[in-house]
Order: C-alpha cells, then structure tokens, then sequence
C-alpha cells in the first residue's frame, strides 16, 4: 500500500532553496545598502582627513564607492552560483555577520594603530590648506573590503526567509 502524500523524512529539507532564494530577491537591496554604507564610510574618512573640502566631495566619494561595490558583487558571485559554495554559505549565515563585526572594528582600530596620525594638506591654487586625520591604510582599506563583502552577501534571518518562500 502506497501512502501519498510520501512519508515527510523522504521529502528532502528546503532550507538551502528558500535561503538561497531570498538571497537572490534581496540582492538589490544588498547593492544599494553596500554602496550607501561605503559611500558613509569614505566620505566619513575624507573628511575627518580633510581630502575633499569642496563641491566635488559628493563625486570623489561615489567615485570610490561605486568600483567597491561592484567589485565585491563580483568576488561574492561564487557563493551565489556554485552549488556547493552556495549550500555552504546559505549554512552559516552568521559568518557575514562575524565578518561584519571584525571589519566595523577594524574600521575603528584603523584610527589608532601606530600608522594613523594628523596629515596636513598644503594650499596649492585650486585649494586651500587643511588639517586631518588619517587612518593606518594597512588597516583602513582590508577593513572597508571586508565591510562592504559582508553587507553584500549577509543573508536575512530565517524568519523573514521563511515568509518570502
């Protein structure tokens, strides 16, 4: 005797296809969050390091974003696509979060290793002269790479998960 609907142990999880669904509906929101948190960290740094003092602040700082997102959008395409890469990510949803974590801290150590310190940026005859602050780059620019890779491939909790499926 056959007993349909078949047996739920038989019917294989869904967890991985729903997950990995969300992953892709959300994606772009995931691009315009990375850019936006990217473009808020830079010109955070251009100006406390006074790089940019006048109208072309807006352009310089999505001119920096913009190739940062992108790219990570890139490096992160693996986990989206390759099967096993995808299976694996859509299991560990709290390494992003780790990620996260690590780069928001190295973000803020990157002001007070060793190699940050005040800049002076001498007057020439399209800009006047400014004072900063600048960041260790050693650990400023790994930290904003790996804050921008979390927030683009950072999976939303089960819960909303669920609903979308």
């Amino acid at each position: 005797m056959t007993v349909w609907p078949p047996y739920p142990a038989a019917v294989p999880p869904r967890r991985p296809a729903y997950r990995a669904r969300a992953a892709w509906i959300l994606l772009p929101a995931q691009v315009v969050l990375t850019g936006a948190v990217t473009y808020v960290v830079i010109a955070a740094w251009s100006v406390i390091g006074g790089v940019f003092t006048e109208g072309l602040q807006v352009v310089g700082f999505a001119i920096l974003s913009t190739p940062l997102t992108i790219l990570v959008f890139v490096l992160g395409l693996p986990l989206r696509i390759v099967p096993g890469a995808r299976s694996w990510w859509c299991a560990r949803p709290w390494v992003p979060v780790v990620v996260l974590a690590s780069a928001i801290a190295g973000i803020a150590v990157s002001y007070v290793v060793p190699g940050a310190g005040p800049v002076h940026n001498e007057a020439t005859d399209e800009w006047v002269a400014t004072d900063g602050y600048d960041p260790d780059p050693w650990v400023f620019q790994p930290a904003l790479g790996a804050l921008a890779f979390a927030l683009m491939h950072m999976l939303p909790p089960r819960a909303i998960t669920r609903r979308m499926a």
